[in-house]
C-alpha cells in the first residue's frame, strides 16, 4: 500500500493541487492507498465548511489559521489555484502582502501579529495583538492600500474556501480518516497519548468494543459523520452548495479535543520519556495485533525508525521549495518579489526541486525485524537517479 501520513496543505502555494493529486490516486486504487488528514488539513476543513463570526458562533479555535501569519496556506495560493479570477491590480496587493509579512517575519512577530479580515479579528488584534493591515508597513501610513489588500484577501480566502467545495476536494478531505491501521502498523498523524488509548478502553469496555474500533468511533466516524451531513445540506440559491456554511459544531463526546489531539501530539519524540509513551500506547493494542506507530507531524531529516523499531517517524520534511527559518513566506512568483527582499526571504535557499529526502526501509516479512535494509535519498539525488534512469 502507498500511505500518505497528512499535511498536504502545508505552506507551499500548490496546494490545492496536491490534495487533488492525493485524492485521484486514493479514488482510483481504494484498496492500496490510505490518505489520513494532517492538522493542517484539519485546519482547512474547519476554516473552508464551518460559518463563523467572533459573537454568536465563534470558530471552534477561536480564529481560522489563516489569521495567523504563521498559518499554513501560501498567499499565492489563492491566485495559483485557479479558484479566483485574474484581476488587475492582483500582483500590486499580493507584493504588498508579501512585503509585510517580510517585515514581520525578520523582527520574528509572527506569533504576535494577525492577518485580519474581519472585525471581530481586528478588535482581538486591538486587545492583545497586532494587525497587519493597520501595524505593518506598507499598510502602516496608507490606509487606502491596507483596505483594499485586506478587502482583497478576504475575497480570496472566500473563493478559495468554495473553490475546494465546489472541485468535491473540500468532501473528499472530510472522508478520509484522523487514523489508520495498515498491516501491523497504526497510523497517526502527530500521535496517540497514553491518556487517549486508556479512555479509549474505557469506552470500548462500556461498548463492547475492541480499543482499534473505539477510537474509530471517537475519531474516524464522528468527524466524517458531522461534516459529510453538513456539507450535503450546504445547499445555496441554486443547485450548488457554499462553503463556510455549516453552523454547528462537533458535540458528540470529546471527537473535536481528541481530534485536536492526536493530529497535533509530538510526545513520542521526547528523549526522557517519548519511548515510553509508544511502548505503553502499544500495550493497549496488544489485541490488535498492531506492533508500531507511524507518525508525520514532527520533521526530521530522513524518515527514521525510532524506540526499538516500533515508532517511524516518517516526516522528512519533503514538502517545501524553499528553507528558511519558520518556513516563511517567502514570495515564490518572480512577479511578487521585490528588488530588496526582506532578511528572512533573501537569506532563504530557494531550490528548483523540492527540498526533504526519502528514505526506504525494507525487510523481508511481517515476521522480520524492522529494517533489514535502509537507504536514504534526498530529494535531488531521487529526481537526479530518475533522471539518468530515463535516459537509459
Amino acid at each position: 500500500a502507498i500511505v500518505f501520513a497528512g499535511d498536504y496543505v502545508d505552506k507551499g502555494s500548490t496546494s490545492s493541487s496536491v490534495l487533488a493529486f492525493v485524492r485521484e490516486l486514493q479514488t482510483t486504487f481504494r484498496d492500496n492507498v490510505v490518505s489520513i488528514l494532517g492538522n493542517h488539513d484539519f485546519f482547512q476543513v474547519l476554516d473552508a465548511a464551518l460559518e463563523y463570526d467572533g459573537e454568536s458562533n465563534p470558530h471552534p479555535l477561536r480564529h481560522p489559521q489563516h489569521d495567523y501569519a504563521y498559518s499554513f496556506v501560501h498567499p499565492e495560493e489563492y491566485v495559483e489555484s485557479g479558484y479566483s479570477p485574474s484581476r488587475d491590480d492582483d500582483e500590486e496587493l499580493m507584493k504588498a502582502i508579501h512585503d509585510a509579512l517580510q517585515y514581520v517575519y525578520d523582527r520574528r512577530m509572527e506569533g504576535d501579529v494577525r492577518v485580519c479580515t474581519t472585525d471581530y479579528c481586528v478588535k482581538d488584534a486591538e486587545a492583545g495583538n497586532a494587525d497587519l493591515f493597520t501595524s505593518v508597513p506598507p499598510f502602516l501610513n496608507d490606509e487606502d492600500l491596507a483596505n483594499k489588500a485586506r478587502e482583497r484577501l478576504l475575497t480570496w480566502r472566500n473563493e478559495y474556501a468554495q473553490g475546494l467545495y465546489d472541485t468535491g476536494l473540500l468532501h473528499w478531505m472530510v472522508e478520509q480518516p484522523l487514523l489508520a491501521l495498515v498491516g501491523d502498523t497504526l497510523l497517526v498523524h502527530g500521535g496517540l497519548g497514553q491518556n487517549i488509548v486508556s479512555y479509549a478502553q474505557k469506552v470500548g469496555d462500556k461498548k463492547g468494543l475492541s480499543v482499534e474500533d473505539a477510537l474509530y468511533d471517537l475519531t474516524n466516524r464522528p468527524f466524517t459523520s458531522f461534516f459529510k451531513e453538513g456539507l450535503n445540506d450546504a445547499k445555496g440559491e441554486g443547485e450548488s452548495g457554499v462553503a463556510n456554511s455549516i453552523k454547528g459544531r462537533m458535540k458528540e463526546g470529546f471527537a473535536f479535543e481528541i481530534i485536536l489531539n492526536i493530529v497535533q501530539h509530538r510526545g513520542y519524540f521526547d528523549k526522557q520519556t517519548g519511548c515510553q509513551e509508544v511502548e505503553s500506547v502499544l500495550s493497549y493494542l496488544q489485541g490488535e495485533k498492531i506492533n508500531r506507530i507511524c507518525v508525520g507531524h514532527t520533521p526530521r531529516d530522513y524518515a527514521e525508525e525510532l524506540c526499538g523499531g516500533k515508532l517511524l517517524a516518517s516526516d522528512s520534511s519533503l514538502s517545501r521549495s524553499f528553507r528558511a527559518y519558520g518556513n516563511h513566506y517567502c514570495p515564490l512568483n518572480d512577479l511578487y518579489k521585490n528588488d530588496a527582499m526582506g532578511q528572512s526571504c533573501s537569506m532563504a535557499e530557494f531550490v528548483d526541486k523540492c527540498d526533504g529526502s526519502v528514505s526506504l526501509l525494507i525487510r523481508e516479512s511481517p515476521e522480520h525485524e524492522w529494517p533489514a535494509r535502509v537507504q536514504h535519498l534526498t530529494m535531488n539525488e531521487l529526481m537526479d537517479l530518475g533522471e539518468t534512469l530515463d535516459e537509459l
